[in-house]
This record gives C-alpha cells, structure tokens and sequence, in this order.
C-alpha cells in the first residue's frame, strides 16, 4: 500500500484501467493476423515480395535484404493502436513473413481458421449481451448448487464493465442493480461476507459519480437500506472484530458498505439531505470516524468533508453545535487521528490528513466549535503528527508540510474566534 493512501483507496484499479478492455493477448494476435495476411505480390521468378503487402500500409517500408528489419516511421499520431502495429512491424521477420503469407494465401486461411471462434469472441465483444449473461448469473446467489467462487467471479467481471459509465447507467434497465442491493444486503442471504461485501462493492463503482444510477438506486429504497444496515458496524454492533460474529459486520465488508453509501450520497445535495434524515451522516460522525478499523474511520472523516463542502447546512452541524458532549467525543476522535494513535505505521499520514481537513471544514462552518482547550490540544496532535511523519520520511517532505499547512490553517480560525470585535 503506498504512503498516505487509505486501504479502500489502495484497491481501486488506477485510472487508467477505469474502462474495462479486452485481454491484450487477443488484441496482439489479432495485430499480427492483420500483418501475416497482407496481400502479397508475387515476382516474374516466383518468389513472393513482401513489399506488395506491407508497404500497403501508410509510412511503412519493407527490407531489401533476408534477414533485415524494416524501417517503419513512428506515428506521430493516432493512439496505442497505431503504435502496436509500428511496433508488429518493426519487430517482424521478413522470411518469415514471406513463408506465412504464402501459407495463407495458397489454403486461403481466415482468422477464424487460424486462431477459432473464441479469439474472434474475445476480440469483437458484446458488451450489453456480456453484462446481462453476468447479471444473469449473479441473480443465482439464491441457488444452493452455485459456489461462491462464481458468485464472485461473475462480479469482478461486473465491476469491470460497470467501470465505465454508459454500462453503469444501463444497469437497472438490464436488471442489475436490485441484485446487488438483495446479495449486498438482505438478511438470510446464503452466501458468505466476501461475496457479499463484494456485491455493494460493485454496486458502489456503478453508482459513484453518476446521477442517473443514483436515482435509480433510490428508486429500489437503497438509502434506507444501506442506512439500515450501519449499526451493525457500530462497535457494539459487533463490526469491530475481523470476522464479524452473529450481532454485527466485519471490518471488510463495514469498509464495502461505507464506499457503497459514500458513492450515492457525493455530488447530489438532494440525496444528502435525504442521507441525514435517515441518520448516515450521524452514523459517520459518531461510531464512523471512530471504527477500529482504520479504513472505515478515513472513509468516514473524508466523506463528511466532502459533503460538508457541497451541504453546509447539514442538519449534524446544528445537532454538533447544541452538543457540547458530542463536540468533546468529536475533538477527541480526530486528535487521536491527528496524532496517529489509529495508525499502525508512521508512514501513515491519511488518517491525520483526513481529521485536520475535517477539523478545518467544521471550524470553517462553524468557528466556535470545540471546547476552549481544544486549540493547544491540536497544536501538540499536530506536532507529534509532524514528528511522526518526519521520521518516516524526512524533515520538509511535502507530505509533512501538506500536514502542517493543515493544521496551521485550523489554528488560525480557533485564533480569530478569541479576537473580540473591538479588536478587528
């Protein structure tokens, strides 16, 4: 897991493999059918020039003797399609070349009689058809007979295509989404807590980002349902422990849920508004941002500055302001963040981040938050936070600084709360 970066975070596929493709095997052996059966012109002594198909292709120029590679100019444009094929020719055996296009064109081969069907299929993919086979089988998790590994793998193939945002706005209309709800969520279901805690991980890929899935999902009641569910990821709800027991949740599949309610609520001030009737908000402020499981408690702390950010008016921040109580339960969670008594290692530094942006957010919508020793309380969470760091990495490592212009920032609006008006 890379520095500062939260396990939920770690398991997400980078950008560039946010859209599902094709495996590259069959898109190379597809390149190189393309190359071998370039039309081949034969000369007045027989032989076969490999100049009357490959120089066919823009930019490309054929060897003129056995054994040497021809020269190909490097696309100047075009994409990674045009490199593979400067690539294939660049790195291709003329004699060879010769010997298989003549093998091609006297039996008169296709790519189909070459590499099969299934190649083909790989290659020139049904999307629509693929997501409905695959919801399809996830429908099935009801059946006794279907082990839980295939339950499991026909959601990873899910998640990839639900990647991609068209696929994911398509899911209820196929049917998809109330399946992951049911198999994320519905009690008595028989399967075990990975496959279930990967269903409302999928249903989160599907949802993030994306207004109309959103909307859909509210259609099924899927607020209240995930809502429902987070006291069991209480502490005293059981959610604690690694496995989970018959009174709460595991850490993981906690971790699942939280991403799966996060991704509906960010980005739609409406379904915010209806996240904190519905107590999501309270949850995360409460038993969320002080989960044992570290992953949970970030995940909580970075939503609600999130959508503190896109809701200040929240309904918690009123209930946080009349509280002195839960405003001390508060303080005393994010100082033990901010001085890394959550995290296991001191390279660590997304859990202090997280709590010295959400101590900001919160004193930026509400200066006279926290109780009066609250601001040296942060500045010793902040320096032993510095300190930690620093140690892991160096003295002025940017991640360091990044914590102190942090902590620095909510220092300086705990400092303009004490300035009276005759002052200014």
């Amino acid at each position: 897991q890379a520095p500062g970066l939260s396990a939920l975070e770690a398991e997400r596929p980078p950008p560039a493999m946010a859209r599902w493709r094709p495996s590259p095997l069959p898109m190379l052996l597809l390149l190189t059918a393309l190359l071998l059966c370039l039309p081949a012109r034969a000369s007045s002594s027989g032989e076969v020039d490999p100049g009357g198909g490959v120089g066919l292709l823009p930019g490309a120029a054929v060897a003129t003797a056995e054994g040497a590679q021809p020269k190909v100019e490097v696309p100047k444009a075009g994409g990674v399609i045009e490199d593979l094929l400067h690539w294939g020719i660049q790195n291709s055996d003329p004699a060879r070349l010769q010997e298989l296009i003549r093998k091609y064109q006297e039996k008169n081969l296709t790519l189909k009689d070459v590499y099969g069907q299934e190649v083909i299929d790989a290659m020139f993919i049904d999307e629509s058809a693929a997501i409905r086979q695959l919801i399809g089988d996830i429908k099935e998790f009801r059946n006794a007979t279907v082990a839980d590994e295939d339950v499991e793998a026909a959601l990873d193939r899910l998640e990839e295509f639900v990647e991609q945002i068209d696929n994911a706005g398509n899911l209820h209309r196929m049917g998809g989404l109330a399946p992951l709800l049911d198999l994320g969520l519905l009690e008595g279901a028989e399967r075990g807590p990975e496959v279930r805690a990967k269903a409302l991980l999928v249903l989160g890929v599907a949802t993030q980002n994306n207004p109309p899935v959103q909307e859909d999902v509210l259609t099924l009641e899927g607020l209240g349902r995930l809502a429902a569910r987070l006291p069991r990821c209480s502490p005293g709800g059981g959610g604690g422990d690694a496995g989970g027991d018959a009174g709460g949740d595991s850490a993981a599949f906690c971790g699942k849920l939280l991403f799966a309610a996060s991704a509906l609520v960010k980005n739609n001030a409406s379904i915010q508004a209806q996240a904190s009737d519905v107590g999501i908000f309270g949850w995360m402020m409460g038993p969320g941002i002080a989960h044992p499981s570290l992953a949970v408690a970030k995940k909580a702390m970075g939503t609600l500055e999130t959508v503190l950010a896109q809701s200040p008016e929240l309904p918690l921040l009123a209930k946080l302001s009349a509280s002195t109580a839960m405003q001390a339960s508060v303080a005393d969670t994010l100082l033990a963040h901010i001085r890394g008594k959550t995290s296991a290692e001191e390279s660590d530094t997304d859990a202090p981040e997280k709590a010295l942006r959400l101590v900001g957010r919160l004193l930026a919508l509400r200066p006279m938050l926290f109780p009066a020793d609250f601001q040296p309380a942060l500045a010793a969470a902040a320096a032993e936070a510095r300190a930690r760091c620093e140690r892991a990495f160096a003295a002025g490592d940017e991640l360091c600084e990044a914590l102190v212009g942090l902590a620095a920032q909510a220092d300086l609006a705990l400092t303009a709360r004490d300035i009276g008006d005759d002052e200014l």
